[in-house]
């Protein structure tokens, strides 16, 4: 089977799962509820993410700057920020695609090898990956009660009651449910293992390479302090792109600093299932699962929920449509230039 479809077959898999979740999520939705709901809304709340939203493209491209000058080299702002911009469009459409993406872009306006910027990549996923578990360590310090009822209500319960309890019980549509998961699995392991077998060792050289460019880069930083502190602003900034929008209804208003913390940490991670749509369906159960358990209802959940991931979908698009604008610009003023 061909590289191409594999990537095809993944790619209908993905979306697949993202639809399911969402017709599961939007099934008993109160549509007219929610339009009643919008309706009420203070949206001018809605300016003020938008802007913390471009603090955080902002921050990122500095920090990301700051690697690539480590390895040598020098990128112009307003180039890393289209290349970052195009390529949270590319992954919102195609997961972890972004990533190649940038670098792609990067390479095609400053001619930097493509290795030594998917290094400074996946540096930058690494600090991602350690600073959201500093976030899930913080909220489950400070929000143990909230975070444990979480994990009981959405993990532990739907497992033994929807599961183990049925197969104990003798329920053989669920028997035959995990008979046929498990079958599945084992045929997908089968039938592509040959193409497992061949890509993976090439992948793991090149992720492996990839990061020593990138521990070269954070070795050769002559400001660490400067890059803690915009990997600190993008947290702060990811933190208040949730909590603006709990004002922008009176019912949601009520939520705590806490309640933002665990949806920043737990919609995080629904966000970071790589799903089409930043976790199209897995933000949105998550989100409302953590809305309930401080006190509001399942619709408000879902409300803002939905809210907030078409707001974060709307900047998305314009500012993937910006940086299509810029690099382009870019592009022919250079063509024309020579």
């Amino acid at each position: 089977m061909s590289k191409k479809t594999i990537q095809l077959f993944q790619y209908i898999l993905l979306l697949t799962i993202g639809i399911v979740l969402c017709f599961l999520f939007f099934r008993n939705f109160e549509f007219a509820e929610l339009k009643q709901n919008i309706s009420t809304g203070n949206f001018s709340w809605f300016y003020l993410v938008m802007f913390v939203s471009v603090l955080v493209y902002v921050f990122r491209v500095l920090r990301w700057q700051m690697l690539i000058k480590a390895i040598g080299y020098e990128t112009k702002f307003y180039n890393a920020f289209a290349a970052l911009s195009i390529s949270y469009f590319v992954s919102f459409i195609i997961p972890r695609l972004g990533e190649v993406t940038r670098c792609l872009s990067i390479k095609k306006q400053h001619d930097i090898p493509f290795m030594e910027l998917l290094g400074t990549v996946i540096i930058e996923r690494v600090v991602d990956i350690i600073s959201l578990i500093i976030i899930l360590v913080l909220t489950l310090i400070l929000q143990f009660h909230e975070v444990m009822d979480y994990v009981k209500e959405n993990v532990f319960h739907p497992i033994y009651n929807g599961i183990i309890l049925k197969l104990f019980q003798g329920n053989t549509t669920v028997l035959i449910a995990v008979i046929l998961v498990v079958a599945v699995v084992a045929f997908l392991f089968f039938r592509f293992r040959k193409y497992i077998r061949e890509k993976s060792p090439r992948m793991v050289i090149q992720f492996i390479e990839g990061l020593k460019h990138g521990i070269a880069s954070i070795a050769a930083l002559k400001q660490k302090t400067l890059f803690i502190i915009y990997t600190f602003l993008i947290w702060v900034c990811y933190y208040l792109m949730t909590y603006f929008w709990f004002f922008v209804f009176k019912e949601t208003s009520v939520l705590t600093w806490g309640a933002c913390l665990s949806i920043l940490s737990i919609g995080t991670i629904g966000r970071s299932i790589p799903v089409q749509g930043a976790g199209m369906g897995t933000y949105h159960f998550f989100v409302t699962g953590v809305v309930m358990l401080y006190g509001l209802t399942e619709q408000w959940g879902k409300t803002l929920a939905t809210v907030i991931h078409l707001g974060q979908t709307f900047f998305t698009f314009a500012m993937g449509l910006v940086g299509l604008i810029i690099f382009f610009a870019v592009y022919w003023g250079k063509r024309k230039g020579q």
